[in-house]
């Protein structure tokens, strides 16, 4: 009897931590872009014209120069617009180059907080690009790129301020990045921002 009462407690354990393990945590990828406002019902035509049905537009993958919010910790909120794409990034020192076979991309970030608190965060930890065969990129740290000013390593940005700046990858030749992604909190938020570079 006591060997049965010791079994049925491991099972329900091992249930338990099974069922802990496998609860998703609500990440998501937000890989649309934001959509204008839409037009309130005063400044619609009050014509009775006859409705039709069409289908719904497919969803558009947000791409350069789109904008996409995120949420972050709490009271966190982040308009994040990928600004420019930069396939050939070169450094302002000419003796520092990529590592052989190697080359540098870069994106520049525009980070609006538009949250109720302040976002402190390194933006460098947040960033990772990807090319077609799923291979992921960190940031490679440089001092100095000469498409512009780098997203500084440390940001501490109260609502309603902004940021602007350069994050750099380093990729194999030739470089064949097809997205790159933000996540706040230095990755660990539950909401990643994501566009297309090609």
């Amino acid at each position: 009897m006591r060997t049965r009462i010791a079994a049925a407690a491991v099972t329900a354990a091992a249930l338990t931590t099974l069922t802990a393990c496998s609860s998703g945590s609500g990440s998501t990828v937000k890989s649309a872009p934001d959509k204008p406002a839409a037009t309130t019902a005063a400044a619609r035509p009050t014509t009775a014209a006859p409705t039709t049905t069409t289908a719904a537009p497919a969803p558009t993958a947000a791409a350069v120069g789109d904008t996409i919010t995120v949420s972050g910790d709490e009271g966190v909120k982040l308009a994040i617009t990928l600004k420019k794409w930069n396939n050939t990034a070169r450094s302002t020192d000419q003796y520092f180059t990529p590592e052989p076979g190697k080359t540098w991309v870069a994106g520049q970030f525009e980070i609006r907080n538009v949250g109720t608190a302040v976002y402190d965060d390194s933006p460098g930890n947040c960033v990772q690009a990807a090319d077609a065969q799923g291979q992921r990129f960190d940031e490679a740290l440089l001092d100095a790129i000469t498409a512009g000013p780098l997203m500084p390593s440390e940001l501490k940005l109260p609502p309603g301020d902004v940021a602007l700046g350069w994050l750099v990858f380093q990729v194999p030749k030739p470089a064949a990045v097809t997205r790159v992604q933000y996540t706040p909190n230095s990755g660990f938020a539950e909401e990643t921002a994501q566009w297309t570079t090609k």
